[in-house]
């Protein structure tokens, strides 16, 4: 979905309170909701990732897309919904440790080390030790603004980078590189752990690894690992965070019903800045008893060509665009069947002309062409309404009107043809109006 041009619908909010702050944004939410609606956009806002942008809270607006850049995870059971880099869920608690133990372990007040020739992966311990992955302790090793740090997960959950970058707040974020870890750890990756490292490097582990017993990890020596490994007992965790990805399947954190991760287009997103920017650039006024205060801000943006094609990954078919009457190009296309017949000529150039004077949009196909090639066109391009003036019909009185978004087509009376067009589009007539949204020029401009 990125498009050689990028406007940005910008908006930015400027208070003198926590409470203001949070009436503006929820403000914009609602009007962006109202927005994409009125697009056509399915657009569902979910909880995301502040990213550079900082401040306490965003939430994007994403439309469910299989062309989508983005994943979405969401709970069909109770609403819950968060971009990938904030999505989480609800953690198992951890079993009993004389569930958990291994015969050669029960009892044990250390964590037992054991040889493991060849062993490089998560799925190498699985498969040649008996280890599952879910009892496995797996052994980052960042770089967070220059600080060697230990980043632990369980084996079988990948961690998202973002959500180490929001834990932390790190603004420089990288994979340590392997000569940097031998130098700190005295082993190579895939024999790596923290059970007894230096106090001086920084150890952060996710939420899932809370209260683990009897668990494997490497003991920093090539080829060799540990058993029987206390997570609260052996490793000096500085820090618990949230910091896998969530997958598919997983229990919702509220609900517990299973998870569901799409892809979508991100079509808008809604910041809390706070104070960062304005204490940074000094941005303060007076406040009700004259004391100069920083102003506390919020950033609201839409991508407008984004929105676009958001439109078109949402309303197509086989045969082109179908086009909501809102950001269609043109509301209405006049058809003419056979230009070169004077009645049918005339007919839709006065049909043309009281549409343009009801101020709807309307385009005229007088081209030279057949018929035929003239209503692919208007499918291709995916105006909402087509009126066709043609001889057979015209010697009945009517025209046919047809509906881009049903393909339903109706013969209507000359006199009555502008009537019905008017009240199709502006969903009040009989017919088209479930299927084509509002969009009369009296009220292009929306009150946000």
């Amino acid at each position: 979905m990125r498009t050689r041009e990028f406007t940005m619908k910008d908006s930015y909010s400027f208070d003198l309170a926590a409470d203001g702050l949070d009436r503006s944004f929820d403000l914009h939410h609602d009007a962006y909701q109202r927005i994409f609606a009125r697009l056509g956009i399915p657009a569902i806002a979910v909880q995301a990732s502040s990213g550079a942008m900082g401040g306490s809270a965003s939430v994007e607006f994403m439309c469910p897309a299989p062309t989508g850049e983005d994943e979405v995870v969401d709970c069909p059971g109770c609403g819950y919904a968060a971009n990938l880099e904030k999505a989480t869920s609800r953690v198992d608690p951890p079993p009993d440790a004389t569930e958990a133990q291994q015969p050669d372990t029960a009892g044990s007040d250390a964590p037992r080390p054991f040889d493991t020739p060849g062993v490089r992966t998560i799925d190498d311990l699985a498969v040649g030790f008996a280890a599952p992955a879910d009892r496995q302790i797996k052994t980052l090793v960042y770089v967070l603004d220059g600080q060697l740090t230990l980043v632990l997960l369980r084996g079988d959950h990948p961690l998202h980078e973002q959500k180490l970058a929001d834990a932390t707040g790190a603004a420089q974020l990288r994979a340590a590189h392997v000569d940097e870890i031998r130098a700190a750890l005295g082993a190579s990756p895939g024999s790596l752990g923290a059970v007894g490292v230096a106090a001086e490097l920084p150890v952060i582990a996710d939420e899932a690894l809370r209260g683990r017993r009897d668990m494997f990890t490497g003991a920093n020596v090539d080829g060799v690992h540990l058993r029987g490994v206390d997570v609260g007992r052996d490793i000096a965790v500085g820090r618990w965070a949230d910091l896998r990805t969530v997958a598919a399947g997983q229990p919702c954190v509220r609900c517990g019903q299973p998870l569901r991760v799409r892809r979508a287009i991100e079509v808008g997103h809604i910041f809390k800045l706070g104070y960062r920017y304005s204490e940074a650039l000094d941005a303060s006024v007076l406040d009700q008893a004259g004391k100069r205060v920083p102003v506390i801000m919020g950033s609201y943006g839409i991508g407008v060509e984004r929105a676009m094609a958001a439109v078109v990954e949402s309303h197509h078919d086989d045969k082109g665009i179908v086009w909501p009457v809102a950001v269609a190009p043109f509301e209405v296309a006049v058809v003419l069947a056979q230009v070169d017949d004077g009645p049918v000529a005339e007919t839709g150039e006065r049909i043309y002309q009281q549409l343009v004077a009801e101020r709807i949009d309307v385009v005229i196909d007088d081209r030279a062409e057949r018929a035929g090639v003239k209503f692919r066109d208007v499918e291709l391009v995916g105006i909402p309404v087509r009126v066709t003036v043609g001889k057979r019909s015209l010697a009945d009185g009517v025209v046919e009107v047809t509906d881009r978004a049903t393909g339903e087509t109706v013969r209507v009376s000359v006199e009555q043809v502008v009537g019905h067009v008017r009240s199709a589009i502006r969903g009040d007539g009989p017919t088209f109006a479930a299927t084509i949204p509002s969009r009369g020029l009296s009220d292009r401009s929306v009150s946000l």
